[in-house]
């Protein structure tokens, strides 16, 4: 089902509605704002930070340095730190961060802007242990995850919520010794165990272990902005807005690989907006813990657990205009979270359900849903009593008054999947790469200068 799609009236509309937005949130009303610079290629950290030429190299000094009304752009290439954003914003002076994708503001050559929590791993520490398909080694500080970056990518799944360990009372060894592609890491013993997906040695993969909780944590702070990044293998997430840092925005972000894409936990009036969220262990858009008013619009949500989530008293969200598609479980999950408004999203085999409604009370209308494979339901409510439980669009509409006038297939083509491998080879080659087409540029505007001075001295 996943294809390229070209640009249909959902996307224009997206598109324009995106620009005027970056156009909105750039406007600062502090006279004194600063705008600072981060860059892989020529940053030093000995600088100020508040001009191209005199950029940082690493992100997390943004940490204590941005203020309200302060920009910060961040050049290309592979940052494996976080930011843990220190200070407020304010309504009319956001602290915002832009990946500066394309280079017109940094003067670095055009790529992605990535994020990492994960470290790259020598698998040759590690030895087999007396379980079969399990390995072990040291490691003095505490791992969150794994990965196997010549795979999907995907995270590694721990022990602690398993049904092994929590209902067959397993011992987290046993539970990493049955499941494949799971991990535990004794926190007293600073020992870790892995089960590879195909019961290798992790040194026949190439293997990272994450080691940090967000790319971009927003912690009781307001009116904070970020743009354009990319996200993968966080702790958590790739962006969070977490105990009362209301007033957020996460726009034309990519977060995979971790548990939520992104999540926002008892943060009120968080806008989600043209998002690519994918293979995060939880959700794509995690909306939690008294979340009012969060809105998730025109996002792109697949290979998850649940593509958009609102649970615990999240109440008066708004799911807009999304594309959730082959998530593991739901597409659209509203849990416990009373006046949900659902419109005109497009929701196609998600496997379990494409909506999934626990005790709330919700509004959905003007959707898309297709389902193609045995078992996909179209929508399930709990408690799970059979009526509750509806296959088809129709059989729905008749019981739950909901969605009379969104259709069942003729959804149109799906957005393609990002090739996460080309991605991690473009990045982790950046730096470099970049740097050599700087350094000739600037030996050729040398050049250019020396030859119109010999122009100049011949008279011509």
């Amino acid at each position: 089902m996943s294809g390229a799609a070209g640009p249909d009236t959902t996307t224009c509309r997206r598109r324009l509605v995106g620009a005027a937005l970056v156009a909105l949130l750039l406007v600062t009303g502090v006279a004194r704002a600063a705008t600072y610079y981060v860059r892989q290629t020529i940053g030093d950290d000995t600088h100020d930070g508040l001009g191209p030429q005199a950029a940082w190299q690493h992100l997390s000094k943004l940490s204590s340095a941005m203020h309200a009304g302060d920009v910060a752009y961040v050049g290309p290439g592979l940052y494996r730190e976080e930011v843990v954003v220190e200070n407020d914003g304010a309504p009319d002076a956001r602290i915002v961060f832009v990946a500066d994708t394309t280079g017109q503001h940094t003067g670095d050559p055009p790529g992605t802007v990535m994020v990492t929590g994960a470290d790259p791993l020598d698998g040759t520490i590690f030895a087999p242990h007396a379980s079969p398909g399990v390995y072990t080694a040291r490691i003095p500080s505490t791992v969150w995850g794994a990965v196997e970056m010549d795979g999907p990518q995907y995270r590694y799944g721990g022990t602690r919520e398993t049904r092994e360990l929590v209902v067959e009372k397993m011992s987290p060894v046993d539970v990493v010794a049955k499941l494949p592609s799971t991990y535990y890491y004794d926190d007293a013993a600073k020992v870790l165990y892995l089960h590879t997906s195909d019961g290798r040695p992790p040194a026949t993969h190439e293997m990272e272990l994450i080691t940090r909780g967000n790319g971009i944590l927003v912690q009781g702070k307001r009116h904070v902005t970020v743009m354009g990044f990319t996200f993968r293998h966080m702790q958590d997430s790739g962006i969070s807005f977490f105990k009362d840092a209301g007033d957020g925005i996460a726009v034309d972000n990519t977060s995979y690989g971790s548990r939520q894409g992104i999540r926002v936990y008892g943060a009120p009036d968080v806008l989600v907006y043209g998002n690519t969220l994918f293979r995060n262990e939880n959700s794509g858009v995690y909306f939690a813990a008294r979340s009012t008013k969060g809105v998730a619009i025109g996002n792109t949500a697949y290979e998850n657990v649940k593509g958009v989530r609102w649970s615990s008293q999240s109440v008066d969200g708004l799911c807009l205009d999304n594309t959730l598609f082959e998530n593991r479980e739901r597409g659209i999950a509203i849990e416990n979270a009373d006046r949900t408004l659902v419109r005109r999203n497009k929701v196609v085999d998600n496997s379990a359900s494409q909506v999934l409604v626990i005790e709330s009370a919700y509004s959905a209308e003007a959707d898309c849903y297709e389902t193609h494979r045995p078992g996909e339901l179209v929508a399930e409510f709990y408690p799970y009593f059979e009526r509750d439980r509806h296959a088809t669009l129709a059989e729905y509409q008749r019981a739950r008054h909901q969605d009379l006038s969104s259709r069942a297939g003729g959804c149109g083509p799906l957005p393609a999947k990002v090739d996460v491998h080309r991605l991690q080879a473009e990045t982790a080659a950046y730096a470099a790469r970049a740097r050599k087409l700087l350094s000739g540029a600037q030996e050729a505007e040398v050049s250019g200068g020396v030859r119109r001075w010999l122009d100049w001295l011949r008279g011509k």
